[in-house]
């Protein structure tokens, strides 16, 4: 997929209003901007299929902690799962098949 479809399937998800945090996208990643690090820079953050996987299998499930991690990055449960939230479902626009195929080496499917 070209990077002209690209942007234009993300125009598409995001019916015209690209979130200005969104920095880069292709059919397994998505690049965003994490906020402040330690030192206070933002810096950029590449979001896999496979982070988005891993994450549901073990992270999304951790109750006893407030803080969670995605692609490592680690933050207060909330932000860290509407995050990965968002990803799930660029991941399920733009290739259902390897989000399908990434989830059944862990036994999961998706709904």
């Amino acid at each position: 997929m070209s990077s002209i479809e690209l942007d234009e399937k993300l125009l598409d998800f995001y019916g015209l209003d690209v979130p200005k945090y969104i920095k880069g996208v292709g059919k397994s990643f998505i690049t965003i901007m994490t906020g402040n690090d330690w030192e206070g820079d933002p810096s950029p953050l590449k979001i896999t299929i496979k982070d988005i996987i891993k994450y549901y299998y073990s992270d999304a499930r951790n109750i006893s902690s407030g803080i969670r991690t995605l692609a490592g990055f680690s933050s207060d449960w909330r932000g860290v799962d509407r995050l990965a939230s968002e990803c799930l479902e660029w991941f399920k626009f733009i290739n259902r098949e390897g989000l399908n195929r990434e989830g059944k080496k862990y036994g999961m499917e998706l709904k």
